[in-house]
């Protein structure tokens, strides 16, 4: 059997029944581990339980020599293999059952806190990361809210626009953000589209023609159109390009203006057509440029931090008085920034991030392109589906807009229902959507929501591993291994094991050794949610099956049903709250979280707990962060990492 590792902390429960976290773990020793140490307390564990399958042998398990790795430094320099032996060793996995003798509680602890401490470890004298972010290009959604707050014009690009690739969760990572001919096209055909209804449209005059003909320079005589083009679009394209523009950029823009003049027969609204198609399609309107430094790391610059800022809150540009203070330097003052950043949240353009960063989050988009099984869900069509995910956009813009306490994601006394969804959930209600109380424990929060349930279900049936992959991931940021080739498949089933519940074929399913490591996190907590059908309505009985959601963790904690789960995760909160952070820190950033980055999540979320779990103090500590106002060159930073 392949290496597949494992281990709990006592008392350590998310560690020990959901794994390890995707960066460095945030718990760090108070002195570092020496190599001493190493050598006389970790090799000989390794040596006892590892290296008869993992050692110099031809063929270890796995392709795994352990012994390869005979010091701290070694590591850390090799973190994505010690967080799986830590992950494997923290759950039990290893060493495998049939393996004697088992190593005690107090050895597996031994062997974890060490790896762990080696894994959190930096080099304290090494400089600051703040993490590299490339060249962002707008994608769909942050292009159409761009465009209206420029020119007022709503174009909906989704229709027309290839998707955006998704990383890390996201389809805002600069990253994968690429710029494939095909789109360049379409940025072309939407210029001319734009441009056409921008001339003509009803806030032309405020956004864009702010000099007309007729008007007078500072000596009485009428502007030459010329001068006017020029004023209107040093206005235009410094909005456009969220920076101050430079004389050889307006030059330039003037020559397409002087083009279009001749081609609309000196017709000035007309003529400015050409020269915002030119904007449209500028590198600098179509990517989020940040400027290379003079050193490894170094702090954004005022017009860079704005914009960061806004297209973190609104997916959009930075408005007026955002720019002023970018313009005038005040941005960089903290205390400016931060009532900046409450501003922002205010204003309605932050629904965009409940709209953009929630069905993300909660990886619900999936919802859209569902098709659930019409004979049994009739009821599941497009529509429902929509207002699945509306429903949970409603209650994060709540969170955020009430400041509400981030634990309020887990369980919730409220929730936005409109009449097919309150029908669904057995509620009263009727109409559009609306905030309604909710007196059944058994509903709130997102983890009931019908959105979640829906998108974690099969076409024609619920899924226990599904369910229960997606809280290790979403709610703890403790993902499974990767499963299996033909994990998945119920193998070798008999008319009679069709006829079991779900919950007894699973449990067959768990027999085999191959399968059993991971089920065993993973099913459990699927049992939770085994009275909410595919599409979220609350059952009691599973076809002619009686439902048991009587489950018991790895650490020997048990609980019955979502409202015992949902305690038991509520007094673990600190893992929510450190999942959540890397999340949303992820977004704001448009890059991935990494290891260095884990001081930085410690700190956040130690701050957020001081501040009541307020969800504005999370985005103010994310605001203030280092890796937010700092970013590193091409080859600035950081240890060296080896994953493989």
């Amino acid at each position: 059997m392949a290496f597949r590792i494992s281990l709990p902390s006592a008392g350590a429960f998310i560690a020990v029944v959901f794994g390890v976290v995707g960066v460095a773990p945030l718990h760090p020793q108070a002195a570092p581990a020496s190599q001493d140490a190493f050598a006389s307390k970790i090799q000989p564990l390794l040596g006892k339980y590892c290296y008869k399958c993992h050692g110099p042998q031809l063929k270890p398990k796995g392709d795994l020599n352990l012994t390869r790795y005979a010091s701290e430094s070694a590591i850390r320099e090799n973190r994505k293999i010690w967080k799986e032996v830590l992950t494997k060793t923290l759950v039990k996995e290893m060493p495998p059952d049939d393996f004697q003798p088992q190593p005690t509680q107090e050895e597996r602890d031994t062997l974890s806190h060490f790896i762990e401490g080696a894994l959190d470890r930096v080099d304290p004298n090494a400089p600051r990361v703040a993490g590299r972010v490339v060249s962002h290009r707008l994608n769909r959604i942050e292009y159409r809210n761009t465009i209206r707050d420029l020119l007022g014009v709503d174009y909906n690009p989704y229709n027309d626009f290839p998707h955006d690739d998704v990383g890390y969760g996201f389809d805002n990572i600069g990253d994968v953000l690429s710029m494939p001919p095909l789109l360049l096209e379409k940025y072309v055909a939407a210029a001319r589209k734009i441009a056409d209804q921008a001339v003509v449209g009803k806030e032309k005059d405020r956004l864009i023609f702010i000099a007309k003909p007729g008007a007078a320079d500072p000596s009485g005589k009428p502007k030459p159109n010329r001068d006017l083009a020029k004023d209107c679009l040093t206005k235009l394209g410094t909005r456009a390009f969220r920076r101050t523009v430079q004389s050889d950029e307006i030059e330039r823009l003037l020559k397409l203006y002087d083009a279009g003049e001749k081609m609309e027969g000196g017709d000035f609204e007309k003529a400015m057509k050409l020269p915002i198609r030119g904007l449209l399609v500028s590198p600098n309107f179509l990517l989020r440029i940040e400027a290379e430094g003079f050193a490894d790391t170094y702090p954004l610059a005022p017009f860079e931090l704005a914009s960061r800022l806004s297209y973190f809150l609104w997916s959009s540009m930075p408005d007026d008085e955002l720019l002023e203070l970018a313009r005038t330097g005040k941005i960089l003052n903290p205390k400016e920034l931060e009532t900046q950043a409450i501003r922002m949240l205010k204003d309605p353009k932050a629904f965009a991030l409940a709209e953009n960063f929630t069905p993300q989050w909660l990886q619900i988009r999936r919802l859209e392109d569902m098709k659930f099984d019409s004979g049994r869900y009739p009821s599941a069509d497009t529509q429902l589906r929509k207002d699945m995910i509306q429903e949970t956009v409603l209650f994060f813009e709540a969170v955020m807009k009430e400041d509400l306490s981030v634990l309020t994601f887990l369980d919730a006394d409220f929730t936005f229902v409109n009449d097919r969804l309150a029908t669904l959930y057995g509620l009263v209600g009727g109409g559009n959507f609306q905030k309604i109380k909710l007196s059944d424990p058994r509903r709130g929060g997102v983890l009931t929501m019908a959105a979640v349930l829906a998108a974690t279900s099969d076409p024609d049936r619920t899924s226990l591993v599904k369910r229960g992959k997606w809280v290790l991931e979403t709610i703890l940021g403790t993902p499974p291994p990767p499963p299996l080739p033909d994990a998945g498949e119920l193998k070798d089933e008999t008319d009679l094991d069709r006829k079991l519940s779900l919950r007894h074929r699973l449990e067959k399913h768990r027999a085999d050794p191959s399968c059993a490591a991971c089920h065993k996190r993973m099913d459990p907590i699927g049992f939770a949610f085994e009275n909410y059908d595919p599409i979220g309505a609350w059952r009691d009985a599973d076809g002619p099956h009686p439902i048991d959601t009587a489950a018991s963790l790895p650490d020997g904690s048990s609980f019955k049903g979502p409202v015992e789960l949902k305690a038991l995760i509520l007094s673990r909160k600190d893992d929510f709250i450190r999942c959540l952070t890397e999340k949303l820190l992820t977004y704001a950033l448009g890059r991935g979280v990494e290891y260095y980055d884990a001081s930085t999540v410690k700190g956040i979320r130690r701050a957020v707990a001081d501040r009541g779990y307020r969800m504005s103090a999370l985005v103010l500590e994310i605001v203030r962060s280092y890796p937010f106002q700092f970013r590193r060159d091409r080859s600035g930073g950081g240890e060296e990492v080896k994953d493989d």
